[in-house]
């Protein structure tokens, strides 16, 4: 006798709840960090241009990640992560207008404790100015 396996009418469902929670808490902590932010998409930005700069635009290093902004946190006093703050900050660097992401995650992080996670890539197309 074989038996049918059912499953609750929901568990396939979109988890478009889990989702909206997760980017208000990240809303929460950007605006509480926003000086922190804005200091290091700043520096980033200018990362960015530095390497189009140097291999050009699409080359495969002409890009930034989130193990870019650890290491600038690590190297740099005033872009040292905040007091009490989560290393998910990290992330919401690219939570930004001018900022767009590869379409997979494609770079394996570097970063201590990361398990080696992939990570996407990110171009800067905003406003040139925002550079500093």
């Amino acid at each position: 006798m074989s038996t049918v396996r059912t499953f609750p009418p929901d568990l396939f469902a979109p988890r478009e709840p889990e989702r909206a929670k997760a980017a208000s808490i990240l809303d929460d902590m950007a605006e509480r960090r926003r000086a922190w932010l804005e200091r290091m998409r700043a520096v980033l930005v200018s990362l960015y241009f530095h390497r189009v700069a140097k291999w050009g635009e699409g080359h495969p290093i002409a890009y930034v990640t989130a193990d870019d902004a650890q290491r600038l946190a690590k190297e740099r006093r005033d872009l040292a992560l905040p007091a009490g703050a989560s290393p998910n900050l990290f992330g919401s660097v690219f939570r930004a207008p001018g900022w767009v992401r590869s379409a997979h995650k494609d770079h394996q992080s570097s970063t201590n404790g990361s398990h080696g996670n992939d990570l996407y890539r990110w171009r800067y197309v905003g406003p040139r100015s925002d550079a500093r």
